[in-house]
């Protein structure tokens, strides 16, 4: 894909039971029909957005996430676990990302709530920046990444740390339905490698960082996954959490914030 000079917002929506994708500048929806990663056409139909649900932006076949991708995480996850060890002790590889996998069905909008499973007992917020695909992409170099990048969306990788801890694998630490707040759209033109992101709980500040101090570039990640899995349209990368995180409870307000992206808020239902 040829990078986009100007910046542009695309969501997915619901009005009066049917679902389409939309441009949304200034409060107003202008419906598209068509592929939005091949070009997509304007219907004439607009809307305010105010008059519309907002849908998870993408519809992934798969979504990607990475562990423990900036050193001030590291940190805060050292000292408060004592160190990066697979389940049985055998300690994790820091020389390549820490890649797992969560659903396509973990992934909830803008404004949805956030329903725990049952047994959840320490979940935590991580807010990030999300990479969603544009063309398919296999054995990408890091050189090419950009080019297969649609755009960029804000994400909360919810997960619970009990079951980080002492599950086989991550499958409902961190795929658990509800898990994966996305949205509220996907921003193109963006340079995402230097983006300021803050997280709140309850109106306090939890995350203050940058895109740019990533251990592993989104280029990086996008271009290393693609040596193992084809990602195609629509699918999307979590690019990993700065920083401390804490657990949240029934009731807690989270909004994640990344410049030029916009403003991602969720409530944990009560």
């Amino acid at each position: 894909m040829t990078p986009q000079t100007e910046i542009q917002k695309y969501v997915r929506f619901e009005s009066a039971g049917r679902i389409a994708y939309g441009r949304w500048k200034d409060g107003v929806i202008e419906e598209l029909e068509g592929s939005i990663y091949e070009g997509a056409r304007p219907t004439g139909a607009t809307f305010r957005s105010e008059d519309v649900r907002l849908l998870v932006p993408c519809e992934p076949s798969k979504v990607v996430a990475v562990g423990l991708n900036y050193a001030s995480h590291q940190t805060f996850v050292k000292s408060a676990e004592g160190g990066f060890t697979l389940p049985g002790g055998k300690p994790m590889d820091m020389t390549k990302p820490v890649i797992f996998a969560k659903f396509p069905s973990s992934l909830i909008p803008d404004g949805a709530e956030i329903v725990f499973p049952e047994g959840a007992s320490n979940v935590h917020f991580e807010g990030e920046l999300a990479l969603v695909i544009g063309k398919k992409a296999t054995r990408v170099s890091e050189a090419e990444a950009r080019n297969y990048v649609f755009g960029v969306s804000i994400c909360n990788d919810l997960v619970d740390r009990e079951w980080l801890l002492n599950d086989l694998q991550w499958f409902r630490a961190k795929g658990a339905d509800g898990f994966g707040p996305i949205g509220p759209a996907i921003v193109t033109g963006l340079d995402y490698s230097n983006l300021r992101l803050r997280t709140w709980v309850n109106g306090e500040l939890w995350q203050d960082s940058s895109t740019s101090e990533l251990v592993y570039s989104p280029d990086k990640l996008l271009s290393y996954v693609s040596q193992f899995v084809t990602l195609m349209p629509g699918d999307v990368i979590f690019t990993g959490t700065p920083g401390k995180t804490r657990a949240v409870t029934h009731g807690d307000t989270i909004e994640i914030e990344i410049e030029g992206v916009g403003r991602l808020c969720n409530s944990v239902a009560a």
